[in-house]
């Protein structure tokens, strides 16, 4: 069909930025990182399907009442689903909806890297990005040799990026390749309960995965936690980190060898075995490693995990004096 000018033009759903001059609000990656909870099942829901699930495999009729049982006996039953003491198939059917913000892009590759998700992204391709947020670690912001030449790269490489787009001759898609990877960017996450597990016990191995995944893991669970307190009896933050135990060293023919990644010094409760100080490309555990000019006391992320795991053992503790009564 031939163009037509004197069509009236379509209201497009993004904001047209050309010419505009790029802005950036620099902040650190743990404070830019949010995780909320827009969408749960009610505890009341969650009971009565796991009732229903677990029941029916005995019940002689397929009228299996929930009322028939007491708040104490259903929520001993959905610890059993979470436990495995039953059939997985209750946690299949109640899904959780999160929203994750202030992540960088590097980050976002370890989320959606979650397969069994279903995921909403924040566009790059035909959504003007001069105007997105950024974020530092804490290290780098510890550093201001390297904290000045970050701020600039990012900097330089927007202005690139709207200069490109606003030629017009080259497209916002083929511009974003530009910037780079500590832009932030936000997701909506759904996930069954049996995944939400997968994702804490995965995301919250500080050997390997980096901190915003520990914090992301945590929040989670708290997140669970708030509409059903039994989720507290299924996630031990204090359980060791088993396949960074069974990778880090172990003998191949005559040679000591690693299949896992041998960033940092194992942390406390994965410190099972014995190791040489070079088995691993940093000397030192991973909160030792915060920059050149590192202020005396804890890191922000010790502080924010000693805070959210308050949190946890708030709810934790909760749900074990309500069974008491």
């Amino acid at each position: 069909m031939p163009l037509n000018p004197d069509l009236e033009p379509v209201t497009l759903p993004m904001e047209l930025k050309f010419g505009q001059t790029p802005t950036t609000q620099f902040q650190n990656h743990l404070d830019a990182f949010k995780l909320e909870l827009v969408d749960a099942p009610t505890r009341l829901q969650a009971w009565n399907v796991a009732w229903h699930y677990v029941k029916a495999t005995w019940a002689d009729h397929p009228t299996i009442n929930p009322l028939d049982a007491s708040p104490r006996e259903l929520s001993k039953n959905l610890e059993d689903v979470f436990a495995g003491r039953t059939l997985p198939a209750p946690m299949e059917c109640l899904g959780f909806t999160f929203r994750l913000s202030g992540m960088s892009f590097q980050q976002v590759t370890h989320v959606i890297r979650h397969r069994a998700g279903t995921f909403a992204a924040q566009c790059t391709g035909d959504r003007d990005l001069r105007d997105d947020g950024a974020v530092i670690p804490e290290a780098v912001e510890n550093s201001p040799e390297f904290l000045e030449r970050w701020k600039k790269l990012v900097v330089d490489s927007k202005q690139l990026y709207a200069d490109m787009t606003d030629s017009k001759v080259v497209s916002m898609m083929d511009a974003r390749m530009i910037l780079p990877k500590c832009m932030t960017s936000f997701y909506y996450m759904r996930l069954p309960l049996k995944e939400i597990i997968g994702f804490i016990y995965q995301r919250m191995d500080k050997q390997i995965q980096p901190s915003e995944d520990n914090l992301s893991a945590l929040m989670m669970a708290i997140e669970v936690a708030k509409v059903l307190p039994e989720f507290t009896t299924v996630i031990d933050f204090d359980k060791p980190d088993m396949h960074y135990i069974k990778t880090f060293r172990f003998k191949d023919g005559d040679k000591w060898v690693s299949r896992g990644t041998n960033l940092y010094w194992p942390e406390p409760k994965n410190d099972k075995f014995e190791f040489h100080p070079n088995d691993t490309i940093y000397q030192g555990l991973r909160e030792d490693i915060k920059g050149t000019h590192p202020p005396e006391g804890p890191t922000k992320f010790q502080m924010k995990w000693e805070e959210l795991m308050g949190e946890w053992n708030a709810l934790k503790a909760d749900h074990n004096r309500w069974k008491e009564v």
